[in-house]
């Protein structure tokens, strides 16, 4: 059948969890249950996954991003493909469905943000037409 990329649906919640793991980030099912409604209800958020067999290999999210400072671009907030699966073209397949959300909504660029030490996916995105546009670092405090 192949694989398929289409928008995430509140059923993926539970096969999602492995996949947000894969980022380090543990996190029981309620949480992914939570996190995927409130994204799904607001129409400047997205979330795709790559599907194959009925199983989820991938998923990006991506927003709209607005500042001050800058025009509106589309911003991917995760990317995850599974181990098992990755170089087969899903990341590509995932980032083209994240910048053609961000077209259909009359954004101009797309951003996104990856971990220091994460070379391979550097590198990945330079073959995507992405350029590195500064380093930073961020700060976080809880409330």
């Amino acid at each position: 059948m192949g694989i398929v990329f289409r928008p995430a649906r509140p059923a993926d919640a539970e096969r999602l969890v492995g996949l947000v793991e894969e980022l380090g980030c543990p996190t029981p099912l309620v949480g992914v249950e939570m996190r995927l409604a409130r994204l799904l209800a607001r129409p400047d958020q997205a979330v795709f996954v790559a599907e194959e067999g009925g199983e989820l290999l991938g998923w990006i999210h991506v927003q709209e991003f607005l500042s001050l400072a800058s025009d509106p671009a589309g911003l991917v907030t995760g990317l995850v493909v599974d181990p098992a699966a990755r170089r087969r073209g899903l990341g590509r397949g995932l980032i083209g469905a994240a910048e053609d959300w961000s077209r259909a909504r009359g954004l101009t660029s797309s951003r996104l943000r990856a971990r220091v030490a994460r070379k391979g996916a550097h590198a990945f995105y330079q073959r995507l037409g992405y350029t590195l546009a500064k380093e930073q670092l961020q700060f976080r405090k809880q409330l």
